[in-house]
């Protein structure tokens, strides 16, 4: 995650196609204080940390949840190369994006 962080692949139009590389320097940096307290933005969306063991080996996942009137689960997922940002549609429970993200993460790795 070291190299140029951009956007590999998203729905064309979509909100996650947004994402920038500011975000993913922040989402990735060693510092977790800033934004377990102020909450991070995810494509300019604000959005409220709700786990964050990102940067915790064997789990790499961080979940949170948008801010927004139409609030929405968005699970995060680090690989070697590559963060996965998966956003469930509105009332779609964050524990299902998180088991589909951990099991894209494991693919990965094999």
């Amino acid at each position: 995650l070291k190299a140029t962080k951009c956007v590999w692949a998203a729905k064309p139009g979509g909100l996650l196609a947004a994402i920038s590389p500011q975000e993913v320097g922040l989402i990735t940096g060693q510092d977790r204080k800033i934004f377990l307290l102020r909450g991070i933005t995810v494509a300019g969306k604000k959005c409220g940390v709700i786990r964050d063991n990102l940067l915790v080996d064997e789990d790499n996942m961080m979940d949170v949840r948008s801010k927004d009137r139409d609030s929405r689960s968005i699970c995060i997922g680090r690989t070697p190369k590559a963060l996965i940002f998966l956003m469930g549609k509105k009332d779609v429970h964050g524990g299902a994006l998180n088991q589909k993200v951990h099991n894209m993460i494991v693919d990965m790795k094999e």
